[in-house]
């Protein structure tokens, strides 16, 4: 009897060892990869959207499966903004692990371009989108898991608005993935532009202000958001078809919008390649620098005197020297609200209480978050019904790089019109 219960607990205790080896060095890991991610089978179509990825930068092949998860991932993403009615939500959330916040944001995100389709006044569908994704760098956290960051970029087709050439990017994300029984899993994944930054805002507001909100404070709020963005939409695309009222100022020098067209059209791509790629360090952002540059290109003039100036000559604040340095007003948005609505005399001829409908190419869209500006655009074409009346405006812009964008997709609470006249020497 004494030699029996020896001899079990001897196989109880190799049983254990063996358990326990067999998870520390998990060799069937290779298996599980190889059965249950399939990365070479195609995966079924989400919705009407073609949506295809074109890869390029480091090597991730090692870490199969990974890949697969991304594209579909973007592939929900982009079909939720390219279909209505498409209901994606079921579909992200299992690409993430259980309870992870940013899937929360990212919902979010994908809620925000699926109610930008379904509240805009044109048909803003795709047919399909054209998707970017260069891995920029790679890190293994162990043998389970990964940090992937990836650039990204989309050139989407519309099913109504043929011909028009739009890009969205360049977002940078940074995904972490963990390997649960074989199979990888995001763990979490972040993106400051577009409609992941705006999201990941709106959602912290909701939340009180709170920086780091746990997962059932987010999922409580996420309704609230549903809703907030749907009052917003109403109000932008009421204000686009607005058609305006009264006459227009005139002014000595006439805004030349071809040129201010054709330099938007110049530093404005989807491509990093095409971008200029200095770097402002003075500037919050480079939006409103951009549309400054594409404005003085069709005014040829800068305003260096006055109460209130408009003008670059270098990257230091200068409001003593004519011509040195700049001011406030040439990169930052609510400056150049104020240089607008309260420069009097000599300088840029602007009328701020524009209407959608008395916007044209060179036009500026402040694009707001809460009372403050989120970013600034240059309308570079204009979207027509057959009796002329204006449906769409097309935007470009840094620093998400928006191209020939519909403004009703941009990701955005409201926004600002203010219609460039010219300029008047005094």
């Amino acid at each position: 009897m004494k030699f029996r219960i020896i001899a079990l607990l001897t196989g109880a205790v190799a049983v254990a060892l063996a358990v326990l080896l067999l998870i520390y060095f998990a060799p069937f890991d290779e298996v599980f990869d190889t059965v249950f991610q399939k990365p070479d089978e195609k995966a079924e179509p989400l919705s009407d959207v073609s949506v295809d990825c074109a890869w390029s930068g480091e090597d991730i092949s090692a870490y199969v499966g990974v890949t697969p998860i991304m594209e579909r991932y973007f592939d929900c993403f982009y079909s939720a903004s390219g279909q209505k009615g498409f209901e994606g939500e079921r579909i992200l959330e299992s690409l993430f692990a259980d309870s992870t916040n940013d899937c929360v944001y990212d919902l979010a995100a994908m809620r925000s371009g699926a109610a930008r389709l379904e509240g805009s006044g044109i048909d803003l569908s795709f047919d399909r989108v054209h998707i970017r994704l260069r891995v920029t760098n790679v890190v293994e956290i162990n043998k389970d898991g990964v940090i992937i960051v990836v650039e990204q970029s989309a050139e989407p087709q519309y099913n109504v608005l043929k011909g028009v050439a739009a890009g969205e990017g360049i977002y940078l994300h940074t995904f972490i993935f963990e390997r649960f029984s074989g199979l990888w899993m995001i763990t979490a994944h972040g993106c400051d532009g577009g409609a992941w930054g705006y999201a990941r805002r709106v959602m912290k507001l909701l939340c009180t202000g709170n920086e780091y909100p746990d997962y059932l404070q987010l999922y409580e709020k996420y309704p609230i958001f549903c809703s907030r963005i749907a009052a917003n939409i109403k109000g932008t695309a009421a204000l686009t078809a607005m058609e305006g009222y009264g006459p227009l100022p005139t002014a000595e020098i006439r805004y030349n919008r071809d040129a201010a067209l054709e330099y938007a059209r110049k530093w404005t791509s989807v491509n990093a390649e095409m971008r200029n790629t200095e770097v402002w360090y003075d500037y919050e952002d480079d939006s409103v620098n951009f549309v400054s540059q594409c404005i003085f290109a069709g005014i040829g003039k800068m305003d260096t005197t006055g109460s209130y100036l408009w003008k670059w000559f270098g990257p230091k604040i200068d409001y003593v020297h004519e011509e040195q340095g700049c001011s406030r007003s040439w990169s930052m948005g609510e400056n150049f609200w104020q240089y607008c609505t309260e420069n009097s005399r000599a300088g840029l001829c602007t009328v701020t209480d524009a209407a959608g409908g008395q916007m044209e190419i060179g036009d500026v869209v402040q694009l707001m978050f809460g009372s403050g500006v989120l970013a600034e655009v240059i309308v570079t074409d204009v979207v027509t019904d057959v009796r002329g009346r204006t449906v769409e405006l097309l935007v470009s812009g840094h620093d998400d790089e928006l191209v020939n964008y519909p403004l009703s997709a941009v990701h955005c609470d409201g926004v600002r019109f203010i219609k460039i006249i010219g300029y008047n020497d005094q």
